[in-house]
């Protein structure tokens, strides 16, 4: 089924993960696609460069929350595309590392790396999309946040910079959806449980964690998959959802029901 046809579309956060994956999908069904991340092509893997290097594929390197490389890209993706008529932002990163965690202990700069990457990246890329889907008359823009963003956790998830971050990209999404509509622009957002990508393999390699999976998502007592993930995006993305906008659609197995 070729339900992207003659598209194009935008994926930040295109090089792993659920960002690879659906730039597979959109290939697939028939889009051209422009892919924003933040490795160089002499570091793709196997499996990146058979996708980024295809011939219905471009690939640039840029720093997602920064606004001059960002606009650059902005810039040269005016002379390659005739248009963009999806957006999928899926970069964004755990603040761990950084210093996040509970919020008596979560570090200033854990906060910061949290906010800059997974909240100042999407307006950067939200930004640029709008601007060319106002002119076109048209649009439908998926952004990832988490199931995090929508409940609270008492063990094992207690990020709360990351939480927060989450979370604003929801209000941020719906916000927008509202005032966008007008325009025939669509903003809806993927909110995934658990799932095996890159940034998540040290909740998924603990065995402690893996066994409260059974509790935290019932539905598949162990991790989702970037697959699973990439079938919500698609459907926000094509004409399938064309009467829904400004929803937060969990794809967590049934984490956020409870």
């Amino acid at each position: 089924m070729m339900r992207f046809a003659n598209q194009y579309v935008l994926v930040v956060g295109g090089t792993g993960g659920i960002g690879l994956e659906a730039v597979k999908r959109f290939i697939e069904e028939g889009a051209s696609v422009a892919v924003i991340g933040l490795e160089a092509e002499e570091q793709f893997s196997e499996a990146q460069r058979s996708l980024l290097t295809h011939p219905n594929v471009i690939y640039r390197k840029a720093d997602g929350t920064n606004t001059s490389e960002m606009d650059a890209v902005a810039m040269e993706l005016e002379q390659h595309f005739e248009r963009i008529d999806i957006l999928v932002h899926v970069a964004g990163i755990s603040a761990r590392r950084f210093g996040d965690g509970p919020l008596d202990e979560c570090s200033e700069a854990g906060w910061d790396q949290a906010m800059n990457i997974n909240v100042k990246s999407v307006y950067q890329s939200n930004r640029i999309a709008l601007k060319r889907m106002l002119r076109q008359g048209h649009g439908s823009i998926v952004n990832i946040s988490s199931v995090l963003g929508m409940v609270g956790t008492r063990a094992h998830f207690t990020t709360h910079a990351y939480a927060a971050s989450r979370g604003a990209v929801i209000s941020l999404s719906k916000s927008a959806a509202v005032y966008y509509a007008k325009s025939n622009i669509r903003i809806n957002v993927v909110c995934p449980g658990l799932l095996d990508t890159p940034m998540s393999q040290r909740a998924i390699n603990d065995p402690v964690i893996r066994e409260a999976l059974t509790e935290f998502q019932p539905l598949a007592p162990h991790v989702g998959y970037p697959s699973d993930v990439v079938e919500a995006i698609l459907f926000l993305a094509s004409q399938e959802s064309k009467f829904i906008t400004g929803i937060a659609l969990p794809v967590d197995g049934g984490w956020s029901a409870q």
